[in-house]
């Protein structure tokens, strides 16, 4: 049967009254979800998956859940951006430059950028979910254990990338972060690695409740920290101003968002790797080809398209292995297949042809739901926005209370709390050692990616080394690390070299005007003496 038999059919499905409200209904549920910190794009999911047993049809049901994903990927840019707090780990790039652009009181125009990167970047992928789907699954489809624990070492080399100030330190973040990865039982042999004879380390610390304590729940110790000792006054991010984004800014971010989004619906279709590995992937391509890289990580409107297009490319193209190959791309997309299984559906390569209305009508829904955020972004982006701008003493007891039940959510498992509740004591500590924890979270979520692809490369080729050298496209992945990595830390040496020259610069000019200011003050006084000489009788 011809692919375009299929659209016509679909386009009814998509374009029916029921699916377009589902669509709606979905994405306030994800932007609001996503909204709150603690709450995860995967928990909304959960929580509306029973909801989709009463639909007619999987396609129904998998549309109301992704409208629910990408709602709930914008949603977590609201919090970044005003708390400094993504809602999902998709949004962790995005408070780099989103909440320094919200502190200098241009909060409603990081939302804007926000929203138009996520838009551009949904339709982006979608368009490509639609054309390029065949071609990318055969593409992916070649890569094996060799080509995955590659890509681990590239998504390592992104450390370089966000290493700040001191390289040192974000190195010895991210072994800190493969060091937790790798306790509890060991994924091939079982025996029990790190554990120190307790059985809640058994099981391993998971990335949820770590994510929940390294991020969301060190924002809200700081965050009150502040609050008490400036008395009750957390600055202007609580207020949502009305300068938005201009037509020239617009402008300005497309080719950010281009750049951000072809890379990120390349590697959302990788199974396994996720948005988080993408988010840091794109963030640093796009400062490393901007004319003002400097400016990432104070307010950049680059590095906010850069983090927003990314995640929502990830969100369609991770349906490519999903509809393809059967395998999910993401946590998200996992709990995908289980909705289709629900619905008697089983994606893979037979998809296309035995319900290739239901896997046309998922694509167009993904283009339709991309669309269709612009008009919830509009209309209750700053409804939406009041939830963080709550008086910040009955926010913190709210905010807590949704982290610690989304750790425990994770597993259901007492245990989660206790993690999450030690991580936070020992994030407090990373930050007053001003080490990142952007280091820590790549480290520990790529530990078990390279980990399981390195076993299983040694033990389908006789514990070869070479291997990784002899398949043509690993070796491909491997010298791009070494030149990602040699181009990222030229970026980094480039930008210290300006940021110096722009202090220097400022010094300069502060110290020359205090001099201007004092040779004034001193020829005033002169001044005001002979005059006083000049009057003065005797």
């Amino acid at each position: 049967m011809n692919p375009l038999e299929f659209i016509g059919p679909a386009l009814e499905i998509v374009f029916s009254a029921q699916n377009l409200l589902l669509i709606f209904i979905g994405l306030l549920i994800g932007v609001v979800v996503g909204t709150i910190p603690g709450l995860t794009v995967t928990m909304g999911v959960i929580l509306l998956l029973p909801f989709t047993y009463g639909l007619d049809s999987a396609a129904s049901a998998i549309i109301l859940l992704m409208a629910v994903y990408c709602g709930g990927v914008y949603g977590g840019s609201i919090s970044a951006i005003l708390l400094n707090m993504p809602g999902g780990v998709s949004s962790i790039a995005t408070t780099f430059d989103g909440y320094p652009r919200a502190q200098k009181g241009e909060a409603y125009k990081a939302l804007n950028v926000a929203l138009f990167s996520s838009v551009f970047g949904g339709i982006f992928s979608s368009i490509v979910l639609l054309l390029l789907t065949s071609f990318i699954a055969q593409f992916v489809g070649r890569f094996a254990s060799p080509e995955y624990f590659a890509l681990g070492i590239l998504g390592i080399a992104l450390v370089a990338g966000v290493s700040g100030n001191s390289l040192p330190k974000a190195i010895i973040g991210a072994l800190i972060g493969i060091f937790i990865a790798n306790i509890g039982l060991d994924v091939v042999t079982g025996v029990p690695r790190f554990t120190f004879g307790s059985r809640t380390l058994q099981h391993g610390v998971s990335l949820l409740p770590t994510m929940v304590a390294l991020i969301a729940l060190t924002q809200v110790v700081l965050k009150t920290q502040d609050f008490v000792v400036n008395k009750g006054a957390l600055g202007n991010i609580v207020h949502l101003d009305k300068k938005g984004m201009t037509r020239k800014e617009a402008k300005s971010i497309i080719p950010a968002c281009i750049r951000s989004s072809a890379l990120a619906s390349f590697v959302g279709a990788m199974p396994g790797v996720g948005a988080c590995v993408a988010q840091f992937l794109c963030y640093n391509e796009v400062r490393r080809a901007s004319k003002r890289p400097q400016d990432f990580g104070k307010g950049s409107l680059e590095g906010i398209a850069a983090a927003e297009s990314c995640s929502n490319s990830v969100a369609g193209s991770a349906l490519v292995p999903l509809l393809t190959l059967g395998i999910p791309g993401d946590g998200v997309t996992a709990l995908l297949l289980g909705a289709f299984v629900l619905h008697g559906v089983q994606p893979g390569p037979a998809m296309f042809t035995t319900h290739g209305v239901t896997a046309y009508s998922i694509m167009i829904g993904k283009l339709v739901t991309a669309v269709m955020l612009i008009l919830i972004g509009i209309l209750f982006t700053r409804i939406v926005s009041k939830i963080v701008r709550v008086r910040y003493s009955y926010l913190v007891p709210v905010i807590v209370t949704f982290c610690f039940a989304g750790a425990f959510a994770s597993t259901g498992h007492i245990r989660e709390i206790t993690i999450a509740a030690g991580i936070l004591i020992f994030s407090y500590f990373l930050n007053v050692l001003k080490i990142s924890v952007v280091p820590l979270m790549l480290g520990m979520i790529l530990a078990d990616i390279m980990e399981r692809n390195f076993v299983t490369s040694m033990m389908a080729h006789d514990n070869n080394l070479l291997v990784f050298f002899q398949r043509p496209i690993s070796l491909v992945i491997l010298l791009l690390t070494v030149v990602l990595t040699w181009s990222l830390i030229r970026v980094n040496k480039k930008v210290m070299r300006i940021v110096e020259a722009e202090t220097n610069a400022e010094a300069e000019a502060t110290a020359e005007a205090e001099t201007t200011a004092e040779e004034q003050s001193n020829s005033q006084t002169e001044d005001i003496a002979e005059e006083a000489k000049d009057t003065d009788p005797n």
